[in-house]
């Protein structure tokens, strides 16, 4: 009942009216800042991203690509830039990982070798190497544009009879 009473009364001062407005003439409102205005506003402030590929790697291709190219002699491999016939062979060495060949350049260099190494101007491949031989196989074509493989056998160099 005591809060009843509270309630329909009140505080009591309920005889007083509203006070008169002020005679200062009000400012004009300012057009409130909505969520659709800020980003205009921002969009139009800001520049738009393009992205511009000219000059830059694609980042999707391959870093390391192979391609047969043809290059000049002087930025071919050593055994690539003479001829079969200008090699030595000095010596064989075999043992559990199978043969291998020591041949002697025309520039008076050593070179080891073994089976599959590519050797000579027209890019011959070692097909077998034996005790006292190594056979190279080299592709060429002919006048006529036939292609056709040449076996070369380069054998060991003997000791001579009088020199010990």
């Amino acid at each position: 009942m005591l809060l009843a009473t509270v309630l329909f009364t009140g505080c009591g001062d309920s005889a007083k009216a509203p006070a008169p407005p002020s005679p200062v003439a009000p400012k004009p409102l300012q057009q409130p800042i909505t969520q659709s205005t800020a980003t205009v506003a921002a969009e139009k402030t800001q520049p738009v991203y393009t992205y511009n590929p000219a000059g830059r790697r694609d980042p999707f291709t391959p870093l390391i690509t192979f391609e047969e190219k043809k290059v000049k002699a002087g930025a071919r491999p050593p055994l690539e830039r003479h001829n079969i016939s200008e090699f030595k062979l000095t010596g064989i060495v075999w043992g559990g990982f199978g043969y291998n060949a020591m041949l002697e350049g025309p520039d008076g260099k050593g070179y080891f070798v073994r089976v599959g190494t590519i050797i000579g101007m027209n890019r011959g491949i070692i097909t077998k190497i034996t005790k006292d031989a190594m056979v190279i196989e080299e592709k060429y074509k002919t006048f006529s544009g036939e292609s056709q493989r040449k076996q070369t056998v380069i054998e060991l160099r003997k000791k001579q009879e009088g020199t010990q």
